[in-house]
C-alpha cells in the first residue's frame, strides 16, 4: 500500500505497486481489456475498493457514504428509492438504514402522501459524517483520476452522463 494523503490525522491508503505492477498494461492477447464495458466495470471496482478501504479508517463503509450522499440531495427519498438508486437489495437497505438511524445519521419520517412509506432525512450528525466521508472519498478519487487532466475528467463526467441519461430512478429525476 502507498500512503496518498492525510485528512484530520488519518492516513489514506490506496493500492500501490506492491499489489499491481505500476504502469503495466494488459498483454495484447488479452481481448477483454479492449472492451469498454469491462474497463469501465474494472475501473469502478478498483475505485470502490480504494474508497472502501479509506472510509474504513474513519469508521464508515462505502454504502453508508452513498446513502448519506444520496440523502443530502434535494429529493425526498424512501428506502425503495435508495434500493433502486444504489442497486442494493431492499432488505439490505432496511438493515443499513436501521443502523444509520441508531447512529443518529438518518431519520425516518412518514410520507404524508403514502402512510405506508417513510421518507429518509439526514440529521445534523449525518451531515457531519457525510462531510468527513466526502473529504476522504474526494482524496481517493483525486488520486485515482490523477493521471487525467482537468479537461479529460470533465469529458469523462460528460460521457458518463450521456451513458446514464434516461437510466436514473424516477425519484431523482426532474420532471
Amino acid at each position: 500500500m502507498v500512503e496518498i494523503a492525510t485528512i484530520e490525522g488519518v492516513g489514506l491508503m490506496v493500492r500501490g505497486a506492491s499489489t499491481e505492477q505500476a504502469g503495466a498494461s494488459p498483454r495484447k492477447d488479452f481481448p477483454i481489456a479492449e472492451r469498454p464495458g469491462y474497463l469501465l466495470h474494472k475501473a469502478g471496482l478498483v475505485l470502490v475498493e480504494d474508497v472502501e478501504k479509506a472510509l474504513g479508517s474513519v469508521g464508515m463503509r462505502i454504502r453508508d457514504f452513498f446513502v448519506l450522499a444520496a440523502l443530502a440531495g434535494g429529493p425526498e427519498l424512501s428506502q425503495q428509492d435508495l434500493s433502486r438508486l444504489l442497486n442494493l437489495d431492499p432488505t439490505t437497505v432496511v438493515t443499513v438504514i436501521d443502523e444509520m438511524e441508531r447512529n443518529g445519521h438518518v431519520e425516518r419520517r412518514r410520507n404524508p402522501a403514502d402512510r405506508r412509506r417513510y421518507n429518509l432525512f439526514l440529521t445534523a450528525t449525518g451531515r457531519e459524517a457525510l462531510a468527513t466521508a466526502d473529504r476522504v472519498a474526494t482524496e481517493v478519487e483525486s488520486a485515482f483520476f490523477g493521471g487525467l487532466s482537468a479537461e479529460e475528467r470533465a469529458a469523462l463526467r460528460t460521457t458518463l452522463g450521456v451513458l446514464m441519461a434516461g437510466r436514473w430512478p424516477a425519484a431523482v429525476c426532474s420532471d
